[in-house]
């Protein structure tokens, strides 16, 4: 039975498959302009000092470290599969690593960073509750 088809699913549930909906369409977006040419024109001088001479990478790992697991997350959420915990847990603490590595590794700020960060933390936090209310 799907979360839409399920009775009694609670507004936790709801809002965190909608959060991780939305960081993974973010990250979706973010990371094929990246690799398709950095079409979201992040400044290349961005780049120096990190192990990159081009966004190709980085819009890759974007891609892998948190669009594809925010989306499975969500999948499996809205399929209500047993699964659905651990990947959106584990979906929320990889998008607040993301942030932190980026951080580290650009030592460059932007707005979004903060933002993107609490996202990644309110979907572990909503992940935990929302199934701490089912066990």
């Amino acid at each position: 039975m799907t979360l839409v088809a399920r009775r009694g699913t609670s507004a936790v549930t709801v809002t965190l498959v909608v959060l991780e909906l939305l960081v993974g369409a973010a990250a979706l977006y973010g990371g094929i302009g990246l690799v398709a040419g950095n079409l979201i024109g992040m400044p290349d001088e961005w780049l120096v000092g990190t192990p990159f001479t081009s966004w190709l990478w980085p819009g890759v790992f974007l891609l892998l470290v948190v669009a594809v697991p925010m989306v499975a997350a969500a999948m499996l959420e809205l399929r209500g599969s047993p699964r659905a915990a651990v990947v959106s847990v584990l979906a929320g603490a990889a998008q607040v690593a993301w942030i932190a590595v980026q951080l580290l590794v650009m030592q460059r700020y932007h707005v979004l960073q903060p933002v993107m960060s609490l996202a990644g933390l309110a979907v572990l936090l909503l992940a935990l509750a929302a199934h701490r209310s089912r066990a």
